[in-house]
């Protein structure tokens, strides 16, 4: 870890910073590894973030420690010049409760904060003064100096009303945000299991916790790096706030899953636009990967599948009951004078060699044994041949028409950007389209 850590600090602009995420198991050793390199001046918190929405399953055993629902998130900064902007947007609900009033320009404000210091903060003679005939009669002055509270008044912020009452303003254009602590513990910082955006990646986090990160140390146009990017929520985030990003990770079902990930949800993003390195990108490069690693070649397939495991994560050494990986799909059918979606499954089996007919058999079994609505065998185009002639005649159908139960389909496809033979929603499963961390 030291030497990728090294290697992040060395790539990083003196304005950048880096969140590292860890358990707490790990993180009072990554701190001091961190304060190794980048230095204890440049450590700005340790944000504790609430991971899990409950404190652990019950057990028939006497417990031997707290419930554990949080992780840490380390935030360093490469220099002093690095910025962050810990505020939230306000939801229109809180906007309306915090800023009630409304001015003669249609500017919403509130008038909560005092100009005067209270009695209780003590005597401060040199914020004693007049100032357009109003003095505080207490010692403890002004809250502002006459030079700043003469400015506030020219901007419309320190306002003489009518009755003659002295009116200190918000203006709710001025709000940068209600203010972020350290503890992160919002209900849409929580990834539930029954969350829509799981993908069925073990260390996926919700694309809030890092919209928030993204916004608070990056601009629009800057670079943002994920070293470990997993499922690529960190580049969903960033190609959502406009920033460029590059994602890095050792697993080719990675690279493929958050390729079609972020194709999936952004109209302006084509398979071309994005650039994978270290991945098949022709059918020669993908036998050999078959030939050398069948493990990493299962892994790569489903991913660009849109795949996730089943009984164990995909391409995982050891047997898997007939499922390299599993395709939810959104499926609609009519109910009475209603059409209605609901989440069905496919069986992805991966063939990177030759096809015996023993396992078109095996994968129409393990279909009905599993209630999924179909299954697809992923093979090289000359071996598409045995499923066609071996596969089962069955047909499923949604609203507007049939598909076959078991079908092949290329590795060759593919890699053209092909689809099998399902529905169209097939593929928008992590949401839909949309219009169009290091930092």
């Amino acid at each position: 870890m030291a030497l990728r850590l090294q290697a992040m600090r060395r790539v990083l602009k003196d304005t950048g910073s880096i969140y590292l995420h860890c358990d707490p198991t790990a993180s009072h050793y990554l701190k001091l590894l961190m304060d190794g390199i980048f230095g204890r001046k440049n450590f700005r918190n340790e944000i504790v973030w609430k991971q899990y929405a409950s404190t652990g399953k019950g057990s028939q055993h006497s417990p031997k420690s707290w419930g554990n629902m949080t992780n840490s998130i380390l935030y360093f900064a490469k220099s002093n010049a690095a910025t962050v902007r810990p505020y939230r947007k306000l939801r229109q609900e809180e906007a309306l409760e915090k800023f009630p009033k409304i001015d003669r320009d249609g500017r919403r404000y509130n008038t909560g904060t005092p100009l005067f210091r209270s009695p209780g903060m003590g005597a401060r003679p040199n914020l004693c003064y007049e100032w357009r005939g109003y003095v505080n009669p207490y010692p403890s002055g002004w809250r502002l100096s006459k030079e700043r509270l003469e400015e506030e008044y020219h901007k419309g912020n320190v306002v003489i009303t009518e009755s003659g009452r002295l009116e200190r303003r918000k203006y709710e254009d001025d709000y940068f945000g209600e203010p972020i602590g350290s503890l992160w513990a919002e209900n849409e910082l929580t990834l539930t299991s029954n969350s829509a955006e799981r993908l069925g990646y073990p260390t996926q986090k919700p694309l809030a916790l890092l919209e928030r990160i993204i916004k608070a140390s990056s601009n629009e146009g800057d670079t943002v790096l994920d070293p470990f990017c997993g499922c690529g929520t960190t580049m969903h985030a960033a190609e959502s706030l406009g920033r460029k990003w590059v994602g890095i990770d050792i697993s080719k079902f990675s690279t493929g899953l958050v390729k079609r990930r972020l194709v999936d949800h952004f109209r302006h993003l084509s398979r071309d636009d994005i650039d994978i390195r270290g991945t098949p990108e022709s059918p020669s490069e993908a036998r050999a990967l078959a030939q050398r690693d069948k493990f990493e070649f299962e892994k790569w397939v489903c991913g660009l599948m849109g795949a996730n495991g089943m009984y164990k994560n995909p391409g995982e050494r050891g047997a898997d009951g007939g499922v390299d990986g599993v395709v939810e799909l959104p499926v609609i059918r009519a109910k009475g004078n209603k059409f209605e979606s609901q989440t069905e499954y496919v069986i992805i089996q991966v063939k990177g060699g030759n096809v015996a007919p023993d396992a078109v058999k095996a994968l129409s079994e393990t279909v009905r044994r599993l209630g999924a609505i179909a299954g697809v065998m992923v093979c090289f185009r000359d071996q598409l041949g045995t499923i066609e002639n071996q596969r089962s005649r069955e047909l499923w159908a949604d609203a507007y028409q049939h598909y076959p139960v078991i079908q092949g389909f290329s590795i060759e496809d593919m890699l053209a950007d092909g689809k099998p033979n399902l529905p169209p929603t097939w593929g928008y499963k992590h949401g839909g389209r949309t219009s169009a961390p290091m930092l």
